[in-house]
């Protein structure tokens, strides 16, 4: 009975652990809980560059943002990879009954490659920010809270 409630608590950790919402990401803008359910970062990478194009860029800016957008596309898809073989890792590790250990190491991993990926995309957002006019950062943090509040609802 205690080792069905010692791998029960095991179980619901690990699981807990690979669902719970990360700290903020994109500073002000949107929130990680949303990018896990939604593709590890895709949404908000998707976010930004939306958002970004909303901002009436002049030739400069939008060589500049796309430039950057072009050079970190392999880096996150990388890092998007790296956190699905994780996620992968841990699933398999529970579903096979390993050790707590290996549990603890495995969502260690995972949350270790969750933030690579908060930390790589609020450096996009950091580089794309440095492009813009103080009126254009404005807007786009504007439009990346109301991004994250329509992950919310």
């Amino acid at each position: 009975m205690k080792r069905l409630n010692r791998i029960a608590s095991v179980l619901a950790f690990a699981l807990l652990a690979s669902a719970a919402p990360a700290p903020a990401l994109l500073g002000d803008g949107l929130r990680a809980a949303g990018h896990a359910r939604q593709g590890g970062g895709a949404f908000a990478l998707h976010s930004l560059h939306r958002c970004a194009a909303l901002l009436d860029l002049n030739s400069d800016q939008k060589a500049a943002v796309d430039g950057i957008f072009a050079a970190v596309r392999p880096s996150l898809q990388a890092d998007r990879e790296a956190l699905k073989a994780a996620r992968r890792k841990v699933e398999a590790d529970v579903g096979g009954g390993a050790d707590k250990t290996v549990l603890g190491e495995d969502v260690l991993a995972r949350h270790a490659a969750a933030q690579k990926l908060h930390t790589d995309i609020a450096a996009v957002q950091d580089q794309v920010t440095a492009k813009l006019t103080p009126d254009q950062q404005s807007r786009l943090q504007g439009c990346l809270s109301s991004a994250r509040s329509r992950v919310r609802s």
